[in-house]
């Protein structure tokens, strides 16, 4: 083995499966030389060197090259060959107060776009006890209490009961952390007795004895339920000053672990929460260190459970800054997600092309967004999202998921059962994975797509993408033709894109690469490796029903192709990978394919499974019955997917 290796591993370790790659260096570049996939259950290491055994079973002269002409011996290669990681960060689970409901939906956005699970309640909907079961839960890793950054009067006059009430929930709870945003940044001192950051300001800041006791009453409902909160016991105590001679006054005590001592600046978690270091609180204090908003709360001592973030306004579109506050405290440092949205920045700029991505996965979904700009588009402009609910199977289906699911099913199926199949696809996401199952998979997959895009219109709202890049475990387990609908039937937007697959998954490890210019020669290497092609999309708008929509002419192509276009259609013309060709349409009516006209002429790529032209309706409509509808989505998905059935 030479010092400097010339091979690496690239593993995205996902809640459902476990994708690893090898990566070598090879006639002067960085090539992807192999890569498989396993539920992720097994274990890493046999999964590495199953890869290397496949790779010296069929080139064993190239994995020679790669261990530095030494013999090679799999077990030491997998061993010691260096590996860049990205891990899914399990779902986690926020609870959001505000004064008001205009306010609690503003910084629920901002958490579900972070990708958390929100749970939320505004003072002028809820009650004390009922906030308080909500933040005491033991499902609840974090609590956002947030205002404008001035609060006006119907946020103003609850602040100070939800600070208190969030207080004295820290104390019942140490090991939640609390995320002051906006103007609830004010009563950070309340918290000062809740934590072991060392003495607080003169000003008392113990919660008010009336909302202790409400805090208290609402642990002791949480522990009588089925989801345990804290243990509380009765424990005599003094009467206060104002009660009557003889008066017996019973309080409730919880039983939270003592503090230890040899931890300094925190304080012992409960054995059921998971531990502070998961929460990731040291990226979200450099972010908020960065902030224009809050620039020295970290020089004022706060602690790291108790963080000051922007309010819900604030940032490029409106919420960012919070977005990007609450990102690092949920997510880990090598998130696959994050690291996916960062992959396609660096792809953008390499390529010179806007880049698009949506990725689904077992505990949710990303959809982001990256375009070059300025003189010689010299910089990147990137947007992303990622939502909880886009899971393909989440954990406890609403109404809502369990009909997105019906809309793109094929197949007749009762609410009941459709459901069941749902819990069954999450607990075991590689069982069932052809024949039927296949087909559910794919209606699982294009509703959780539909979902996506549904909460990220910001996004839709934008031209069709150069590049619409389909990534994540579940795409990769769907035959190539069939990806490339879902993205036709998802991604409805006139233009002309590229679909291409991330089948390997590289992107979420390669956004782990923390210097830009380094991950940039990366993917300058890598690009055509690991997007594999699908296909070109051309979807025209304003194509009017009839018999015939126009003529398409195809140069380049050997001989010349001309097809009649037919509305209401999805045509699929052969065109290889690698392959280019002029595109020449020639539309009976007027229709927008960038502009408005009937001539256009455009280069096309092929891929997998050639040229789509797609001439169905923008937004794509189908009947309300649900025969039709699965009439009509089998059609499609049959010349798409041929012995789908057998």
């Amino acid at each position: 083995m030479t010092s400097q290796p010339r091979a690496f591993f690239t593993l995205d370790l996902g809640s459902a499966t476990t994708s690893a790659a090898l990566v070598g260096h090879v006639g002067g570049r960085w090539r992807l030389i192999a890569h498989t996939s396993a539920p992720s259950s097994l274990d890493v290491e046999g999964v590495l060197v199953s890869l290397l055994s496949r790779v010296e079973l069929a080139d064993p002269e190239l994995l020679a090259e790669l261990a530095g002409g030494e013999r090679p011996i799999v077990a030491a290669l997998a061993a010691t060959w260096p590996r860049l990681e990205a891990r899914t960060t399990p779902q986690r689970r926020i609870a959001v107060l505000a004064g008001s409901r205009r306010q609690r939906r503003r910084l629920e956005e901002a958490a579900l776009r972070a990708g958390w699970l929100v749970s939320g309640g505004s003072a002028d909907e809820m009650d004390l006890v009922a906030l308080s079961r909500m933040v005491l839960s033991t499902r609840t890793s974090a609590v956002l209490l947030g205002s404008d950054r001035s609060p006006a009067g119907d946020e103003r006059r609850h602040l100070p009961d939800l600070a208190a009430l969030a207080a004295a929930a820290k104390q019942l709870r140490p090991e939640l952390t609390v995320i002051l945003a906006g103007g609830a940044a004010a009563f950070e001192s309340t918290f000062a007795g809740a934590t072991d950051t060392g003495p607080g300001p003169e000003l008392s800041s113990d919660p008010p004895r009336e909302l202790t006791a409400v805090v208290s009453e609402a642990a002791v409902r949480a522990t009588e339920a089925t989801d345990p909160v804290v243990a509380a016991q009765p424990e005599a105590s003094a009467p206060p000053e104002d009660a009557e001679p003889g008066a017996e006054v019973t309080t409730w005590v919880a039983d939270v672990p003592a503090p230890d001592d040899k931890l300094e600046g925190q304080s012992k978690a409960t054995p059921d929460a998971p531990p502070v270091a998961d929460l990731a609180a040291a990226p979200v204090l450099a972010a908020a260190r960065d902030s224009a908003v809050f620039p020295s709360e970290v020089d004022r001592g706060v602690s790291p459970q108790i963080l000051l973030a922007p309010d819900a306004g604030a940032g490029e579109p409106a919420g960012a800054s919070l977005q990007q506050v609450l990102e690092g405290l949920r997510a880990l440092p090598n998130d696959s997600r994050l690291g996916i949205a960062r992959s396609i920045g660096s792809l953008a700029y390499v390529l010179d092309r806007t880049v698009e991505v949506v990725e689904i996965g077992l505990q949710g979904g990303l959809r982001a967004r990256s375009e070059p700009i300025g003189g010689g588009h010299s910089a990147v402009v990137s947007s992303h999202a990622c939502f909880a609910d886009a899971s393909f199977s989440p954990a406890d289906p609403s109404e809502e998921v369990i009909d997105s699911v019906f809309a793109w099913s094929t197949t007749a199926l009762d609410r009941h059962r459709l459901t069941d199949r749902l819990h069954d696809l999450r607990f075991m996401p590689w069982g069932d994975a052809d024949g039927d199952g296949a087909v559910f998979r794919l209606a699982a997959a294009k509703a959780a797509c539909s979902r996506l895009v549904d909460a990220t219109p910001e996004l839709t709202a934008h031209p069709m993408p150069d590049l619409m890049v389909a990534a994540g475990g579940i795409f990769a387990s769907i035959p190539p033709s069939v990806v490339a609908l879902a993205l036709a039937d998802l991604g409805r937007r006139p233009g002309v894109g590229q679909l291409v697959c991330d089948q390997a998954r590289l992107l979420g490890p390669l956004g782990a690469v923390e210097d830009e210019a380094e991950r940039r020669r990366l993917l300058a290497n890598l690009a055509d490796d690991i997007l594999i092609p699908l296909g070109c999309l051309v979807l025209p708008a304003g194509v009017k029903s009839g018999r015939t929509a126009g003529k398409l002419r195809l140069q380049g192509t050997d001989p010349i192709s001309e097809i009649e276009l037919h509305p209401g259609a999805i045509q699929v013309i052969d065109l290889s990978p690698g392959r280019t060709a002029r595109a020449d349409f020639e539309f009976r009516d007027t229709v927008r394919l960038g502009t408005r006209g009937h001539h256009f002429s455009v280069d096309v790529g092929g891929g997998l499974c050639g040229l789509l032209v797609d001439l169905r309706d923008i937004p794509l409509r189908m009947s309300d019955r649900a025969e039709s509808r699965r009439a009509a989505l089998d059609a499609w998905q049959r010349g798409m997917w041929p012995g789908v059935d057998e």
